[in-house]
């Protein structure tokens, strides 16, 4: 994100074009030119927002964001300690905005960050309202973006297609459960970040076994897919085909990503209307784990129509060995 000896740039995702040190204008791969200390203010003000997020959440005593976690056994982000920094966007015109411009940020900056936008009167107000936050992180780790819940439930991308930000390009959760991926943790691809949440948690009882990795609406990029790989030092992943036909039709069809960066790819189906969530909450975080040890190769899971073609595939268990090893 900084430059390197000779004014080079490090990284993939920013090409530069003129210039040296701060002046120096890069490209992104979305076709935006920006400045180094553009790129920095960007992402400074993102990660500002989610302080600002984090503490908004931490504040609240009543609502339906904590009304909405805690149904989902997902409580334990409350805590201070957590290493899901979950934030809730407050229903107000303009309190993030006056925030973030109390600590210098120029409207300009907002606006290129996904932060700010203007109504039908031309005041700036903010682009994210009552919704509950989680940070997507880019391949260094940055905070460039948000994946919002609302009262409905549906997790989306908050952030629209920014100069540091795609969504195809980040990743929830990776970040948050760096620990665990670098001592060998499995990553579980799951829709939901509730039920990332809950294999995140199964994931520590069990020694550090599970990182639940949530794709939401959108489902998982080749881009995601490398990214992962590049955090996780196992060589294996999960995906829950969990939701209706064509929700599992479409996680089932990630095989042909994934098997590009991972040697084992595995799935695990989840009983029709069943969630992660919803079983650590009935069973608690042992249930999920068993589960999860139960996965097969995820060549082995068809699907009707044309959604998805089983390969052909090396990825199978060695003889004597259980299916979820």
């Amino acid at each position: 994100m900084v430059p390197g000896s000779a004014g080079r740039v490090v990284g993939v995702s920013f090409e530069a074009v003129r210039g040296s040190a701060a002046s120096e204008v890069l490209v992104s791969s979305q076709g935006f030119g920006l400045s180094i200390d553009e790129r920095r203010r960007l992402l400074a003000a993102n990660a500002a927002a989610a302080q600002f997020f984090r503490r908004e959440l931490l504040r609240a005593t009543t609502g339906w964001p904590l009304e909405y976690l805690r149904a989902y056994g997902a409580g334990s982000v409350l805590s201070a300690e957590s290493p899901w920094k979950v934030g809730y966007a407050p229903q107000s015109w303009s309190n993030l905005v006056d925030h973030l411009q109390k600590q210098g940020f120029a409207y300009g900056t907002l606006v290129r960050a996904g932060l700010l936008t203007w109504n039908e009167h031309g005041d700036a107000v903010d682009r994210h309202r009552d919704k509950l936050m989680f940070v997507a992180h880019d391949r260094r780790s940055s905070a460039v973006g948000f994946v919002g819940i609302g009262p409905d439930g549906v997790a989306r991308s908050a952030t629209q297609l920014t100069p540091i930000h795609r969504p195809s390009n980040v990743l929830v959760g990776a970040v948050e459960q760096r620990g665990l991926l670098a001592g060998g943790a499995v990553p579980v691809i799951v829709d939901e970040p509730v039920d990332a949440l809950a294999v995140s948690n199964a994931g520590v009882q069990a020694g550090g076994r599970w990182a639940g990795i949530p794709v939401y609406s959108g489902g998982l990029s080749t881009a995601q897919a490398k990214l992962l790989r590049e955090f996780s030092t196992s060589d294996k992943v999960v995906v829950v085909l969990a939701g209706n036909e064509a929700e599992r039709n479409q996680s089932a069809g990630y095989l042909l990503d994934l098997a590009f960066f991972f040697d084992k790819v595995r799935a695990v189906a989840l009983p029709p209307g069943e969630s992660l969530a919803g079983l650590a909450q009935e069973s608690g975080a042992q249930r999920v784990h068993d589960l999860l040890l139960t996965s097969r190769p995820l060549m082995t899971y068809r699907a009707s129509g044309r959604g998805f073609m089983a390969l052909h595939s090396t990825d199978l268990d060695p003889p004597g060995t259980g299916p979820g090893l």
